[in-house]
Protein backbone atom coordinates (compact mmCIF):
# COMPACT_ATOMS: atom_id res chain seq x y z
CA UNK A 1 0.00 0.00 0.00
CA UNK A 2 1.11 3.48 -0.93
CA UNK A 3 0.71 6.53 0.68
CA UNK A 4 1.07 10.07 0.08
CA UNK A 5 -0.25 13.05 2.44
CA UNK A 6 0.49 15.74 0.91
CA UNK A 7 1.14 19.17 3.24
CA UNK A 8 -0.28 22.74 1.94
CA UNK A 9 1.80 25.60 3.29
CA UNK A 10 1.97 29.01 1.42
CA UNK A 11 5.84 29.57 2.75
CA UNK A 12 8.94 27.36 4.18
CA UNK A 13 7.70 25.07 6.69
CA UNK A 14 8.28 21.81 9.03
CA UNK A 15 6.42 19.11 7.52
CA UNK A 16 6.74 15.72 10.25
CA UNK A 17 9.46 13.84 10.68
CA UNK A 18 7.76 11.17 8.63
CA UNK A 19 8.11 10.12 4.72
CA UNK A 20 4.47 9.74 4.26
CA UNK A 21 4.31 13.37 4.73
CA UNK A 22 4.36 15.40 1.26
CA UNK A 23 5.15 19.37 1.68
CA UNK A 24 3.79 21.12 -1.24
CA UNK A 25 3.19 24.74 -1.95
CA UNK A 26 -0.43 26.15 -2.84
CA UNK A 27 -0.89 28.71 -5.18
CA UNK A 28 3.15 29.05 -5.92
CA UNK A 29 2.61 30.35 -9.51
CA UNK A 30 1.69 33.83 -7.48
CA UNK A 31 4.84 33.64 -4.85
CA UNK A 32 7.08 36.09 -4.98
CA UNK A 33 9.49 33.78 -2.97
CA UNK A 34 10.01 30.97 -5.46
CA UNK A 35 13.58 30.94 -5.46
CA UNK A 36 13.55 30.55 -0.95
CA UNK A 37 10.64 27.82 -2.13
CA UNK A 38 12.80 25.56 -4.57
CA UNK A 39 13.40 22.88 -2.46
CA UNK A 40 9.01 22.38 -2.18
CA UNK A 41 7.05 20.87 -4.54
CA UNK A 42 4.71 23.51 -6.03
CA UNK A 43 0.85 23.37 -7.44
CA UNK A 44 2.18 25.03 -10.31
CA UNK A 45 3.08 21.96 -12.46
CA UNK A 46 0.86 19.37 -14.48
CA UNK A 47 -2.56 20.24 -14.94
CA UNK A 48 -3.13 22.95 -12.46
CA UNK A 49 -4.93 25.49 -10.85
CA UNK A 50 -2.48 27.40 -8.91
CA UNK A 51 -2.99 31.11 -10.14
CA UNK A 52 -6.64 30.64 -8.31
CA UNK A 53 -5.34 29.95 -4.67
CA UNK A 54 -6.21 33.47 -3.40
CA UNK A 55 -9.98 31.54 -3.81
CA UNK A 56 -9.56 28.53 -3.72
CA UNK A 57 -6.74 28.61 -0.64
CA UNK A 58 -5.53 24.39 -0.35
CA UNK A 59 -8.02 23.63 -3.19
CA UNK A 60 -5.99 24.25 -5.61
CA UNK A 61 -3.08 21.47 -3.76
CA UNK A 62 -6.31 19.02 -3.81
CA UNK A 63 -6.63 19.52 -7.65
CA UNK A 64 -3.04 19.23 -8.32
CA UNK A 65 -3.11 15.80 -6.20
CA UNK A 66 -6.40 14.97 -8.51
CA UNK A 67 -5.07 15.62 -11.73
CA UNK A 68 -1.36 15.08 -11.05
CA UNK A 69 -0.40 11.67 -8.96
CA UNK A 70 -0.91 8.69 -10.58
CA UNK A 71 0.76 6.00 -8.76
CA UNK A 72 -0.40 6.32 -4.73
CA UNK A 73 -2.93 3.96 -3.50
CA UNK A 74 -3.93 6.36 -1.35
CA UNK A 75 -3.59 9.97 -1.45
CA UNK A 76 -4.43 12.82 1.39
CA UNK A 77 -4.40 16.41 1.98
CA UNK A 78 -3.38 18.00 5.19
CA UNK A 79 -2.54 22.06 6.37
CA UNK A 80 0.84 22.81 7.34
CA UNK A 81 -0.84 24.02 10.91
CA UNK A 82 -3.39 20.89 10.93
CA UNK A 83 -2.42 17.28 10.85
CA UNK A 84 -4.89 14.29 11.54
CA UNK A 85 -3.89 12.53 15.17
CA UNK A 86 -2.62 9.63 15.92
CA UNK A 87 -5.74 7.51 17.47
CA UNK A 88 -4.35 6.98 21.16
CA UNK A 89 -2.42 9.37 22.97
CA UNK A 90 1.21 9.64 23.06
CA UNK A 91 4.53 11.91 23.20
CA UNK A 92 4.26 14.01 20.49
CA UNK A 93 7.56 12.82 18.46
CA UNK A 94 7.27 15.85 16.22
CA UNK A 95 9.28 18.76 17.44
CA UNK A 96 11.59 20.78 15.46
CA UNK A 97 13.67 24.20 14.48
CA UNK A 98 12.95 26.27 11.70
CA UNK A 99 15.11 29.74 11.40
CA UNK A 100 15.05 29.47 15.42
CA UNK A 101 11.86 29.06 16.24
CA UNK A 102 10.28 25.86 17.75
CA UNK A 103 7.56 24.02 16.24
CA UNK A 104 5.04 22.19 18.31
CA UNK A 105 1.99 20.69 18.43
CA UNK A 106 -0.89 21.53 20.49
CA UNK A 107 -3.17 18.16 21.80
CA UNK A 108 -2.40 14.47 20.66
CA UNK A 109 0.30 13.82 18.57
CA UNK A 110 0.94 13.54 14.31
CA UNK A 111 -0.47 10.42 13.37
CA UNK A 112 2.72 8.50 11.59
CA UNK A 113 1.66 7.16 7.92
CA UNK A 114 1.49 3.36 9.98
CA UNK A 115 -1.01 4.47 11.95
CA UNK A 116 -3.67 4.63 9.23
CA UNK A 117 -5.06 1.43 9.20
CA UNK A 118 -7.39 1.16 5.57
CA UNK A 119 -8.52 -2.20 5.71
CA UNK A 120 -11.69 -1.14 6.67
CA UNK A 121 -11.71 2.74 5.87
CA UNK A 122 -11.80 4.21 2.41
CA UNK A 123 -11.93 7.46 3.74
CA UNK A 124 -10.82 9.50 6.67
CA UNK A 125 -12.10 12.98 7.09
CA UNK A 126 -12.10 15.57 10.67
CA UNK A 127 -14.27 15.13 12.76
CA UNK A 128 -17.49 17.22 12.85
CA UNK A 129 -17.92 20.82 14.28
CA UNK A 130 -20.92 20.79 15.79
CA UNK A 131 -22.70 24.20 16.33
CA UNK A 132 -25.21 25.99 15.18
CA UNK A 133 -27.25 24.96 12.09
CA UNK A 134 -25.61 25.18 8.63
CA UNK A 135 -26.63 28.17 7.15
CA UNK A 136 -26.86 30.33 10.59
CA UNK A 137 -22.97 29.72 11.31
CA UNK A 138 -22.09 30.09 7.98
CA UNK A 139 -23.82 33.51 7.30
CA UNK A 140 -22.34 34.86 10.97
CA UNK A 141 -18.75 34.01 9.32
CA UNK A 142 -18.89 34.71 5.71
CA UNK A 143 -21.67 35.48 2.83
CA UNK A 144 -24.82 33.71 3.58
CA UNK A 145 -25.91 34.47 -0.32
CA UNK A 146 -23.11 32.42 -1.54
CA UNK A 147 -25.36 29.20 -0.27
CA UNK A 148 -27.56 29.74 -2.59
CA UNK A 149 -25.62 29.78 -5.36
CA UNK A 150 -24.21 26.79 -4.57
CA UNK A 151 -27.72 24.43 -3.54
CA UNK A 152 -28.31 26.11 -7.19
CA UNK A 153 -25.44 24.18 -8.80
CA UNK A 154 -26.07 21.42 -7.26
CA UNK A 155 -29.89 21.06 -8.80
CA UNK A 156 -28.15 22.40 -12.00
CA UNK A 157 -24.62 19.55 -12.74
CA UNK A 158 -25.45 17.34 -9.70
CA UNK A 159 -29.28 16.33 -9.19
CA UNK A 160 -28.73 13.18 -7.56
CA UNK A 161 -27.54 15.08 -4.34
CA UNK A 162 -30.34 17.37 -4.09
CA UNK A 163 -32.05 15.71 -1.22
CA UNK A 164 -28.46 15.27 0.42
CA UNK A 165 -27.99 19.00 -0.04
CA UNK A 166 -31.81 20.16 1.17
CA UNK A 167 -31.21 17.70 4.40
CA UNK A 168 -28.00 18.97 5.51
CA UNK A 169 -28.61 22.72 4.41
CA UNK A 170 -32.38 22.33 6.84
CA UNK A 171 -31.68 19.79 8.99
CA UNK A 172 -27.62 19.85 10.41
CA UNK A 173 -25.59 21.81 12.64
CA UNK A 174 -22.20 20.52 12.25
CA UNK A 175 -19.34 20.64 8.79
CA UNK A 176 -16.20 19.10 8.33
CA UNK A 177 -14.01 21.43 8.51
CA UNK A 178 -10.26 22.47 7.53
CA UNK A 179 -10.60 20.68 3.60
CA UNK A 180 -8.75 17.54 5.13
CA UNK A 181 -9.24 14.58 3.86
CA UNK A 182 -7.82 11.06 3.19
CA UNK A 183 -9.30 8.26 1.09
CA UNK A 184 -8.48 5.18 -1.66
CA UNK A 185 -6.97 7.40 -4.37
CA UNK A 186 -10.04 6.55 -7.08
CA UNK A 187 -12.58 8.18 -4.43
CA UNK A 188 -10.18 11.10 -3.45
CA UNK A 189 -10.59 11.41 -7.40
CA UNK A 190 -14.27 10.62 -7.24
CA UNK A 191 -14.81 13.51 -4.45
CA UNK A 192 -12.74 16.29 -6.21
CA UNK A 193 -14.38 15.49 -9.35
CA UNK A 194 -17.52 16.38 -7.70
CA UNK A 195 -16.14 19.37 -5.80
CA UNK A 196 -14.71 20.94 -8.42
CA UNK A 197 -17.46 20.94 -11.02
CA UNK A 198 -19.31 22.71 -8.69
CA UNK A 199 -16.98 24.78 -7.66
CA UNK A 200 -15.14 25.59 -11.16
CA UNK A 201 -18.12 27.36 -13.34
CA UNK A 202 -18.71 29.56 -9.76
CA UNK A 203 -14.85 30.84 -10.04
CA UNK A 204 -15.91 32.64 -13.01
CA UNK A 205 -18.55 34.58 -11.74
CA UNK A 206 -18.07 38.40 -10.28
CA UNK A 207 -20.22 37.79 -7.42
CA UNK A 208 -17.60 37.66 -5.19
CA UNK A 209 -15.21 40.66 -6.94
CA UNK A 210 -15.72 42.85 -4.02
CA UNK A 211 -14.82 40.79 -1.24
CA UNK A 212 -12.63 41.56 1.34
CA UNK A 213 -8.85 39.02 1.15
CA UNK A 214 -10.11 36.98 3.05
CA UNK A 215 -14.25 36.29 2.41
CA UNK A 216 -12.12 35.95 -1.70
CA UNK A 217 -11.09 32.31 -0.09
CA UNK A 218 -15.23 31.20 -0.60
CA UNK A 219 -14.22 28.38 -2.66
CA UNK A 220 -12.65 27.03 0.54
CA UNK A 221 -15.61 28.15 3.09
CA UNK A 222 -17.69 26.48 0.53
CA UNK A 223 -16.32 23.30 -0.05
CA UNK A 224 -16.00 22.67 3.95
CA UNK A 225 -19.97 21.85 3.52
CA UNK A 226 -19.65 20.80 0.61
CA UNK A 227 -17.48 17.55 2.10
CA UNK A 228 -20.62 16.87 4.10
CA UNK A 229 -23.26 16.64 1.24
CA UNK A 230 -20.85 14.49 -0.46
CA UNK A 231 -20.54 12.00 2.69
CA UNK A 232 -23.77 12.53 3.08
CA UNK A 233 -25.09 11.22 -0.34
CA UNK A 234 -21.97 8.37 -0.03
CA UNK A 235 -22.08 7.30 3.68
CA UNK A 236 -24.12 4.08 2.64
CA UNK A 237 -21.01 3.15 0.16
CA UNK A 238 -18.53 3.99 1.87
CA UNK A 239 -16.43 3.41 5.18
CA UNK A 240 -15.80 6.51 6.37
CA UNK A 241 -13.65 7.40 9.45
CA UNK A 242 -14.38 10.74 11.14
CA UNK A 243 -10.47 11.59 12.78
CA UNK A 244 -9.31 14.65 15.03
CA UNK A 245 -6.55 17.08 14.22
CA UNK A 246 -3.60 18.63 15.47
CA UNK A 247 -2.98 22.29 15.59
CA UNK A 248 0.28 23.14 14.89
CA UNK A 249 1.98 26.88 16.40
CA UNK A 250 5.24 28.16 16.83
CA UNK A 251 6.46 28.79 19.94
Amino acid sequence: MSLKIYVAGHKKFCPPFDATYVPIIGGMSTRENKAELADYIGDDTGDNISSLNNIFCELTVQYWIWKNDHSSDFVGLNHYRRYFSKKDRGTNLYYKYMNDVKVVCEGDEIAAGDDFDFSKVDMIAPLRHHGEPVLRQYARHHVLDDMLLVSEQIRAIQPDYVNACDFYFNNCDYFHHTNMIIARKEIFDAYSEWLFSLLMPLSDKKFFSNYDNYQKRVMGFLSERLLSVWILKNRRDFAIEERGFVQVREL
